[in-house]
């Protein structure tokens, strides 16, 4: 293993190691700088399995029980972007699904008898349990005495959405964006948009298929992703709107057929509350005669992705990684597995495979580990030095078909996703052609952007057998290669280019705009181009939050609690618990947990 290059930040995280940790963490910052920069490391005991060891979350992602709000997209760079609609729901009950979460690892952790240990002879691993305890006790954040009060009655309805959002924020630095999206100056856009596409006949857009979907989805480019086949309903707003867009209408019919098309194409998407400048709720949807804004809180987080072993080319000729699933998808309710699958091979880790294809392609872990890191992989990551083994995530062709994330990824994404399978197997997949790019408002400003996330690494493996591939070789942390790294990743020629301020500009970027037209099929047919230069986001990497423990044989019965592990779920005072997803959880946990 070599290491090319060190991130400031990995050099902190490696010095803030040596920080004795019987230090008392009263802040998010405390316990990210006692993790490794990318991906997790442990050394295993007599109580492993071949040298693994189930895990559960803890970090601070909220959960959300609405497949519409959910937005998952695999595209060109080997990442996933996941964009939560932070509704009142959800976010009232974040706090005390917090404390829910608290209460339950305690019990699940501690005392006699208790199910999961956490400190197994001979295991070596972070004692992140115990930072995320820290975390939630701290003064700093307050989280147990304001359930305590709310329990009671003390809160308001508007207090716990407040409180709720300010911790989300604080514990999630970098992932929560307060919108504030001007509806006027998206359908203004639409229009000159339309203008170009149609050359002013609206039956070149109305005559086809994908021409439609693609209209609808640019009306607020990226936060439409219309997905069901236009009703007659439908069709008709959008011939009015293209009407107002192309035979000269004013701006107030322009805004007023455009909001209609907005609300027949977005059903309850957006149908939800949010804080008003004087911080109560109200309408996320304001207007003021026909011009409207959207405001509210989204969730958005990238996580590199391995995908398959395989390259394609793009029109320039590039060789680029490909991707074994594309099209509109929907997470797979496996009979008696249900859709987070814990499988009995130990290199999944026993963590959660979601798989969105009936032949098993799916998300899951790493699957690729790297024994005996070298002193300065070590050093460069932050690894505790008492550690032999390496998880991490590589962006690039590295598996049969699944799509790999890192380790605290996989329980993160799950952690978001409804508690119930039936819920969780109504979201939708995005999966973009290996040649397109995810393009993307993600402050929203009105400023498009090709989405990416700092990650850097590489590897290969030791063999081409079943085991040769579940072992690593060759590890490197490409950070004074980045522009090698890029190339590699995007494509040498024709794709980006670097501005006089060292800004990173793709040019003329194709997006997947996957659609029914797209459902479970072998390739996106609904896709657009962009004109012009967009500058490259890169998303800050979460550092992977999860506690190794010991569980016994991980047999089927181990299997459905390391599974109860990841459907935590606790909702507000007065809240529906089956609607929230709390029923379901304590319902799956009476049955298990005794």
């Amino acid at each position: 293993m070599k290491f090319t290059g060190l991130f400031l930040a990995l050099c902190l995280g490696a010095s803030a190691l040596s920080v004795a940790q019987t230090v008392r963490l009263n802040r998010i910052e405390d316990y990210n700088a006692l993790l490794p920069a990318w991906g997790v490391s442990w050394a295993p005991g007599a109580n492993s399995q071949n040298g693994y060891y189930p895990t559960f979350y803890t970090g601070f992602v909220m959960r959300s029980e609405f497949p519409e709000r959910i937005h998952i997209r695999v595209s060109r760079g080997n990442q996933t972007r996941v964009s939560v609609i932070l509704d009142e729901a959800t976010m009232s009950d974040y706090v005390f699904d917090l404390a829910k979460r608290y209460a339950f690892y305690k019990r699940m952790t501690s005392g006699p008898g208790a199910p999961l240990n956490i400190a197994p002879s001979g295991g070596k691993f972070l004692p992140q349990l115990s930072y995320f305890n820290q975390i939630i006790e701290s003064p700093n954040y307050g989280i147990l005495d304001f359930v305590a009060r709310a329990n009671q009655g003390l809160e308001t309805k508007d207090s716990i959405y407040r409180k709720s959002i300010e911790l989300l924020i604080a514990l999630n630095p970098n992932h929560v964006y307060n919108l504030h999206i001007d509806l006027a100056r998206e359908f203004a856009k639409w229009k000159t948009e339309m203008q170009t596409r149609s050359g002013g006949d609206i039956s070149k857009i109305m005559s086809n298929p994908n021409a439609v979907v693609t209209a609808i989805d640019a009306l607020v480019f990226g936060r439409i992703n219309y997905t069901k086949q236009p009703t007659q309903d439908v069709l008709a707003k959008l011939n009015t709107a293209l009407q107002a867009a192309l035979q000269n209408g004013t701006d107030d019919q322009l805004n007023a057929a455009c909001m209609d098309l907005f609300y027949a194409v977005t059903g309850t998407k957006y149908q939800i509350q949010s804080l008003d400048r004087f911080g109560r709720l109200t309408s996320a949807i304001l207007c003021d005669n026909t011009r409207c804004t959207l405001n509210y809180p989204e969730y958005t987080i990238i996580y590199p992705t391995g995908s398959v072993l395989a390259s394609t080319s793009d029109e320039f000729g590039n060789r680029i990684n490909a991707f074994a699933t594309v099209g509109l998808w929907q997470f797979v309710a496996h009979p008696g597995r249900s859709v987070d699958n814990i499988r009995k091979e130990p290199y999944y880790g026993f963590a959660p495979k979601m798989d969105f294809q009936d032949i098993g392609n799916g998300f899951h872990n790493p699957a690729v580990r790297f024994f005996d890191p070298s002193p300065g992989v070590k050093k460069a990551l932050g690894i505790d030095k008492s550690h032999n083994t390496l998880w991490a995530a590589k962006r690039g062709g590295v598996s049969h078909g699944c799509l790999r994330l890192p380790l605290g990824a996989v329980w993160e994404m799950r952690q978001i996703l409804p508690v119930e399978s039936a819920k969780m197997a109504q979201v939708n997949m995005f999966a973009s052609n290996a040649q397109d790019f995810d393009v993307f408002d993600i402050a929203g400003d009105g400023q498009l952007r090709v989405m990416g996330v700092q990650y850097f690494i590489s590897y290969g493996l030791k063999g081409t057998d079943d085991s040769g591939r579940r072992e690593g070789a060759d590890f490197e942390v490409n950070n004074d290669k980045r522009m090698e790294f890029y190339k590699n990743l995007y494509g040498a020629t024709n794709v980006f280019h670097v501005d006089a301020n060292g800004q990173i500009l793709f040019s003329n970027p194709h997006v997947s705009m996957p659609s029914y037209i797209d459902y479970k099929k072998s390739g996106v047919k609904t896709r657009v181009t962009l004109n012009g230069d967009f500058p490259l986001y890169e998303a800050l990497y979460e550092k992977d939050k999860v506690q190794f423990y010991s569980i016994g044989s991980v047999n089927d019965q181990d299997k459905l609690i390391v599974r109860l592990m990841g459907r935590v779920k606790g909702c507000a005072p007065g809240a529906n618990k089956q609607a929230c997803g709390e029923s379901a959880f304590d319902q799956e946990m009476v049955g298990l947990v005794r």
